[in-house]
């Protein structure tokens, strides 16, 4: 099968959405299925070429988060493009500029069209403070995704949020860690020695995007309130994103902004872990960090069964809830709130 897929943020954009369709693209290309990836121009890392399956378009920072990419495709370009590649079906995975084109350009070709929804609109327009575009955006939203066949959402729990929207031609479009490239034996002392950690000590974990809709104050706030009785404890945030400097000039006691990490080193920040925390009540949530007990577990470094914890989103209810969790060290352990 030959699929176009059109996204404004692709790699070398690390986010939720870009790690997920790289991830799509790479598995299907190992089936052996042809991708093609209409996305937005984003800088590359030094001395590395762009992927083979990309088509960029002109893009300027967009003001609201600018370390996405606003794209100006160009539609004839697009079109003259997806006609040479003779795609079967079009995903569109973004409602922005690059989405609209691909539906624009698969409707001019005549092709089958599926689209995938990955944010929670509603809470992002109130963590940045504009609430006033939800009802005006959830009407283009409806339009948008009434012109695929289908809308594939990450969770049943989001799936629900776009019925009750009025987006009934959902299905689910669920997600997978790979129990090779996460293991207990990338569990590494050395990782734990460099953050102050003694083999006995507890490291608390979050591995996500550095920004403000990822609710860090919150967690921060929490790690404060425990002040003498985190002990020993350490806090590393995984990670790159807006807030990444601002917490670091903070120079907040405890807490190591490690930064963006890749491969092996993401394996051994998950294994070395003891409590992985997420602050953060989305309706888009997916599963911690893998699809069971068992997983998880192998995730934080361990052979036990893992834990999971559910606190309300006030940040001293997560300080409780950690408290609690590290009291009880009888395996790895997850905390969501």
């Amino acid at each position: 099968m030959r699929i176009a897929l059109f996204s404004e943020v692709y790699w070398p954009m690390v986010s939720g959405v870009g790690v997920t369709l790289l991830r799509l693209t790479k598995a299907l290309q190992q089936r052996g299925h042809v991708v093609r990836v209409y996305s937005a121009s984003y800088a590359l890392p030094s001395g590395q070429q762009d992927r083979p399956e990309v088509h960029r378009s002109p893009s300027v920072p967009l003001f609201l988060y600018p370390d996405v990419q606003w794209a100006f495709p160009r539609q004839r370009d697009i079109v003259e493009d997806l006609r040479a590649f003779r795609p079967d079906v079009a995903h569109v995975a973004t409602e922005f500029a690059v989405g609209l084109a691909g539906l624009k350009a698969a409707r001019q070709l005549r092709l089958p069209v599926i689209a995938s929804a990955h944010t929670d609109y509603d809470k992002y327009a109130a963590r940045y403070g504009v609430e006033w575009a939800v009802r005006l955006g959830w009407h283009y939203l409806r339009w948008f995704y009434g012109q695929a066949y289908r809308v594939l959402c990450p969770s049943h729990m989001y799936q629900q949020h776009l019925r009750s929207r009025g987006v009934m031609h959902t299905g689910i479009w669920s997600r997978g860690v790979d129990p090779e490239e996460f293991h207990p034996r990338f569990r590494s002392e050395a990782y734990r020695m460099a953050l102050g950690l003694g083999p006995d000590d507890l490291l608390v974990t979050y591995i996500g995007r550095i920004a403000r809709e990822k609710n860090l104050r919150q967690l921060l706030t929490a790690w404060s309130a425990l002040g003498s009785e985190r002990g020993s404890a350490q806090l590393a945030l995984v990670g790159r994103g807006p807030l990444e400097d601002s917490i670091r000039r903070r120079q907040i006691p405890g807490v190591h902004v490690l930064g963006l990490m890749h491969e092996q080193r993401l394996a051994e920040a998950y294994a070395s872990a003891d409590l992985f925390v997420f602050p953060l009540h989305h309706r888009n949530i997916r599963e911690l960090p893998a699809g069971g007990h068992g997983i998880r577990a192998s995730l934080f470094g361990r052979q036990r069964r893992g834990r999971a914890g559910v606190c309300p989103a006030r940040s001293e209810r997560l300080a409780s809830g950690a408290q609690q969790l590290s009291r009880n060290r009888a395996g790895p352990s997850a905390l969501v709130a």
